[in-house]
């Protein structure tokens, strides 16, 4: 569950907040009459964060790139039926154990 706290906790007590997010590593929520206002956390753990979400992105982009790679082949002709497939890997099976 993450921690929630009124704004004015920081006006009173910053260092305290700062440690309780270094020392938790967790984000504290921040709300302005009762509303999410601010988010804080450690910024090691946001840098973490941060990095997890780059290798995803990069990740999701590659399976894109390679899908659209994928679709310009088949719209430039150069794709087989999963039954041509299987039979060239069959006779690419077959001549290296001849």
């Amino acid at each position: 569950m993450p921690t929630v706290k009124p704004i004015s906790e920081l006006q009173r007590n910053a260092a305290a907040l700062a440690k309780e997010c270094h020392e938790t590593k967790a984000p504290v929520y921040l709300t302005r009459n009762g509303t999410a206002a601010l988010v804080i956390m450690d910024a090691e753990a946001f840098d973490e964060e941060m990095k997890v979400h780059q290798d995803v992105y990069e990740r999701e982009a590659r399976v894109f790139r390679a899908i659209m790679r994928g679709q310009e082949d088949e719209l430039a002709g150069r794709v087989r039926s999963l039954e041509q497939a299987r039979s060239d890997a069959a006779a690419l099976r077959a001549a290296r154990h001849a």
